[in-house]
């Protein structure tokens, strides 16, 4: 019933800064959006190859903090007040009131709303999801009033994807989770999402689930001498983008736009290749490029 990782929800206190930052990069954005009574606008970066793997980057603007301080939406002021971290992601999906029908069957409440943009236009229904603590990040859920490739058509036509910095589509994101076993359970029990993989680096063990064309990553410790034993759940403000071309040619173009970028290495997913943009350089999200090779 989730059909895909949506969006990327990234709090920010300057959205005109962020938004110079990825411009810079080389990522064409939107134009402002004010969301109509929910005391937030944003720019978003649209990154995909098609309709079924394209997602957006949302950089969120606090424009009334009374609104946005309180209720599900409070964790948006958290984040941008930390100078910007990515808060949440939300998930596409086809069958929104089917979902909110099971996530209640499993104890959980829903704060369903229509979105509108300034002019009254629907955007989305949304459902902001309390997940009861057994997740440390908000779940937002959405349906579009039209299908996938016709958004994808339509912000195609709109140059949504007419970028210069050569991200191909969302790879994966990842999450800390003590206790992996339940955190696995909540993710492919109640919500029904695959569970596709199993890595053990040296001092950890992942858990791959399948969203649509992402992957999102469950980052358990694997005894008491892990470097992630003992630190609490947590998003990880982090995004992997797979780069169209070769990673040293990505690398090279950042670093050219004035980047930190750290060296091209072997990534942990195997057959990989990684490097990385340090979060305080793009407005408190850190970006993989990743190769495969």
């Amino acid at each position: 019933m989730l059909d895909r990782i949506d969006h990327l929800v990234l709090p920010v206190p300057d959205l005109a800064a962020a938004a110079a930052a990825y411009e810079r990069l080389g990522l064409t954005l939107t134009p402002l959006m004010e969301h109509q009574g929910m005391g937030t606008a944003n720019r978003a970066a649209f990154i995909g190859t098609g309709a079924p793997n394209f997602a957006y980057l949302e950089l969120l603007g606090i424009t009334d903090r009374a609104v946005v301080g309180v209720g599900s939406r409070a964790h948006y002021l958290e984040a941008a007040d930390r100078g910007g971290a990515l808060s949440s992601f939300a998930f596409g999906t086809r069958d929104i009131a089917g979902l909110v029908q099971r996530l209640a069957a499993a104890g959980m409440s829903t704060d369903l709303r229509e979105v509108q943009a300034s002019d009254g236009r629907k955007i989305a229904d949304t459902a902001v999801v309390d997940t009861a603590g057994a997740l440390p990040f908000t779940v937002t859920i959405l349906q579009y009033p039209e299908t996938w490739d016709a958004r994808y058509e339509r912000s195609l036509a709109a140059g949504r994807f007419a970028h210069t910095f050569p991200l191909k589509r969302l790879d994966h994101l990842a999450a800390v989770a003590p206790d992996i076993e339940a955190a696995t359970a909540f993710w492919n029990g109640t919500l029904g999402v695959p569970l596709v993989g199993e890595i053990r680096p040296p001092g950890m063990i992942i858990r791959q689930l399948q969203i649509g064309d992402a992957i999102f990553e469950l980052l358990g410790p694997d005894g008491p001498e892990s470097r992630l034993a003992g630190r609490p759940a947590s998003l990880a403000s982090m995004a992997a983008w797979q780069v169209s071309g070769r990673l040293d040619d990505a690398v090279s173009l950042a670093r050219e736009r004035g980047f930190t970028v750290s060296d091209p290495e072997p990534g942990v997913i195997p057959g990989t290749r990684r490097a990385s943009i340090p979060g305080d350089e793009l407005a408190g999200l850190g970006m993989q490029l990743l190769e495969y090779v």
